[in-house]
């Protein structure tokens, strides 16, 4: 191959396969979303302020099957000073089979300005047989701002018999906050080397989430009404409060991380 070809083909390997990029900020007395771009599979809905908080509220669809073998994805939130904004996904995420070990890799960054507030819930991640996945979250908070981040990860298609046989998941969150770090957290699993039904991970419960609380103005309810066949806890350190929950439907750890967001 000639050397400039060479090139262009190193470069567009690099170029992302598909973006979604989203700009809230405050405009008078209200939240506006001044910047929205998407290509598939990313698909959104238009704004609405059906949340009755102060806040304008997105919903992203997938418009493809799901993340596919050497799909290079990058997600892009920022949210202005004292705007406020909720993004949501609509049904689940699907990683497909790569038999030839190639990841799906998914770049997510999230910004929040002083005063500012972003909840970000996305669909729940349904790994299908030999999928692998990496997916690195960089979290941004300003001094003053607030994010919520909630994750909810299958065992995979259990319908079809398929309990974690996904061959790897790489899943990180780095959140800074004030400009400082305050959490990192790599998680790497790998279903044939490590059963994740062993004790200290998820035992018997197949699905699993994380809410990840970043900033000011987070408290725990007292008395949350969490259903009792969900298990969690919580962790708090200086700009974070981390909680996990293990539960037996996407249902349930859903209603329950709804009910301990503040």
């Amino acid at each position: 191959m000639p050397m400039l070809g060479r090139r262009r083909a190193e470069a567009e390997a690099l170029e992302p396969t598909g973006q979604l990029r989203i700009r809230a900020e405050r405009l008078g007395k209200r939240p506006v979303v001044v910047d929205a771009y998407r290509t598939a599979p990313f698909h959104l809905g238009l704004p609405s302020d059906r949340a009755g908080d102060g806040s304008v509220e997105l919903i992203v669809q997938g418009v493809g099957p799901g993340y596919l073998p050497g799909d290079r994805l990058e997600i892009d939130v920022a949210v202005g000073d004292s705007a406020s904004l909720t993004l949501r996904g609509q049904g689940a995420t699907r990683v497909y089979p790569s038999p030839r070990g190639n990841p799906a890799a998914v770049d997510v960054r999230l910004s929040v300005g002083a005063g500012g507030r972003l909840v970000y819930l996305p669909g729940e991640l349904i790994p299908f047989r030999q999928s692998v996945l990496g997916q690195v979250t960089r979290v941004d908070v300003a001094e003053g701002g607030s994010l919520a981040l909630g994750e909810i990860l299958t065992p995979g298609r259990v319908a079809m018999g398929e309990v974690h046989q996904f061959t790897r998941l790489h899943l990180a969150v780095e959140a800074r906050y004030g400009g400082r770090p305050c959490l990192i957290e790599r998680a790497r699993l790998e279903p044939d080397r490590r059963p994740l039904p062993s004790i200290g991970r998820h035992g018997d419960d197949p699905i699993a989430s994380a809410l990840y609380l970043i900033g000011e103005g987070w408290s725990l309810p007292e008395s949350p009404r969490v259903h009792e066949s969900v298990t969690w806890a919580a962790a708090t350190g200086e700009g974070y409060t981390l909680v996990r929950l293990l539960g037996p439907t996407v249902q349930a750890v859903s209603a329950a991380m709804r009910a301990l967001l503040p």
